[in-house]
């Protein structure tokens, strides 16, 4: 691979490491906003401060389609970076409830924007032989982002007093601004310069990005592609062969949220604190759970063009499942003393992150062809966050009424899975995207 084809993938998927951080940041801050010192919230109010992020990321998803289709994934990424710093300073000086909330679903748009543009942008310049690993570089990123956000939490849960949640919010502005300058120095999408009519400069960035054998391959490939597709209107998306396509991406983005992963990185520390541990020990148990995530997305990294995406999915869902069942019976048993469900929700992130966290990441942006590729990954993370927000507001509520057995219901979600990639789900290991296109659409 060219240095600068990892480069350029590694300033994209700063993107994602924006997304985890953004998403994960309230894991730790919520409990010092809902003191009465502060925002002196109920479990329903808790459950929206978390949630709403995810409203933010569904109109993200709306409009960064079309918007990328039209102005191209870099000026796309770029909007999303400044976004990404308007709400890390607005949170961290709002004064109320509501104006948190506001700048809370700014950033939320960013976040559905990045986790659409970074992956699409990834797929659309890496060669088809070192695209698993290059996408999964997005999902290294996002977890890097989540365990940043955990370490910072603890780092600084006892800067700046009862304000202490102010620096863990805003402390987020600092990558946004370097996203921002860094997005300069990447290129185009050479496939959306093709269908822009720009194929002097596509060709000349496909081989700075791959070798000139390579590069005039891909080249004519992605022309042949677009000669023999028309422009495409969403309404099309949910008509014939592509609907199927559809219905894949949308299930594989709802199962990725309703296994349970959210519940686990937004409300880690109220999981712990449930289980008996103090607010800093559960912080520092939450910085832990971010440390193995990311761990097992590097091995993903290493499998994913090796194995295949299919094995990678069922092991994992196999994994998540189990472990959950697990959690559920350690707080039915009452067996939560000691480091009995640490061990389980590690077991989970270990599971996840070597399967449906990068996995599904890699496979969305796979399985469309060019022309529908911009809206069919919109619809599905637009799908994704919505499960997401489903998923983050009713939690509290389970948990608190459901206690241990809340944790059964995300398992029995897992086994479903694991029979849905079964059944549906097609290997793209070492195929390109126009041979993936063929092979699902004809």
């Amino acid at each position: 691979m060219k240095i600068y084809l990892v480069l350029a993938c590694f300033v994209a998927a700063t993107g994602g490491f924006l997304f985890g951080f953004d998403t994960s940041v309230i894991s730790g801050a919520i409990e010092y906003l809902q003191a009465p010192s502060v925002f002196n919230l109920n479990e329903f109010q808790k459950g929206w401060a978390v949630g709403c992020i995810l409203i933010g990321c569904m109109v993200g998803c709306v409009f960064a389609g079309p918007f990328s289709y039209k102005y191209g994934r870099k000026k796309s990424l770029l909007f999303s970076a400044v976004l990404f710093f308007i709400s890390a300073v607005g949170c961290a000086l709002s004064n109320s409830y509501q104006v948190f909330n506001i700048y809370r679903m700014i950033g939320g748009v960013a976040v559905g924007a990045a986790s659409m543009l970074a992956p699409i942008y990834i797929a659309e310049i890496s060669p088809a032989k070192h695209r698993g690993k290059l996408l999964t570089l997005n999902l290294f990123a996002i977890f890097l982002g989540q365990s940043a956000a955990f370490y910072t939490n603890y780092l600084l849960k006892d800067v700046g007093g009862i304000d202490n949640w102010r620096y863990m919010i805003g402390v987020e502005a600092i990558p946004a601004f370097i996203l921002f300058v860094l997005l300069f120095f990447i290129p185009e999408s050479p496939r959306w310069l093709l269908e822009s009519h720009k194929s002097g400069l596509a060709l000349r960035i496909l081989k700075k990005l791959n070798n000139e054998e390579v590069a005039i391959t891909e080249f004519a490939e992605i022309q042949d592609s677009i000669s023999r597709s028309e422009k495409k209107k969403l309404i099309e998306l949910f008509s014939g062969k592509i609907f199927k396509v559809l219905l894949i991406g949308c299930a594989l983005a709802i199962f990725q949220q309703i296994t349970g992963i959210n519940i686990i990185m937004y409300f880690a520390p109220s999981i712990f604190k449930a289980a008996g541990f103090s607010q800093d020990s559960a912080l520092f148990q939450t910085a832990i759970m971010g440390t193995v995530n990311l761990t097992f997305s590097v091995l993903a990294m290493v499998f994913v063009d090796k194995v295949g995406r299919k094995p990678l999915m069922i092991i994992g869902s196999i994994g998540m499942g189990i472990s959950l069942v697990l959690l559920s019976l350690t707080f039915i048993l009452d067996l939560t003393h000691g480091y009995l469900v640490l061990f389980c929700i590690m077991g989970f992130l270990a599971s996840f992150g070597f399967s449906l966290g990068p996995i599904v990441w890699v496979l969305i942006p796979e399985i469309f062809p060019n022309h529908y590729r911009s809206m069919g990954v919109a619809v599905s993370i637009f799908i994704m966050w919505g499960a997401n927000f489903l998923v983050s507001y009713t939690f509290p509520i389970l948990l608190k009424n459901l206690e241990g057995y809340a944790f059964f219901i995300y398992a029995a979600m897992c086994f479903l899975c694991l029979i849905f990639v079964i059944k549906y789900l097609k290997e793209t290991k070492g195929k390109s995207l126009e041979q993936i296109e063929i092979e699902f659409i004809g």
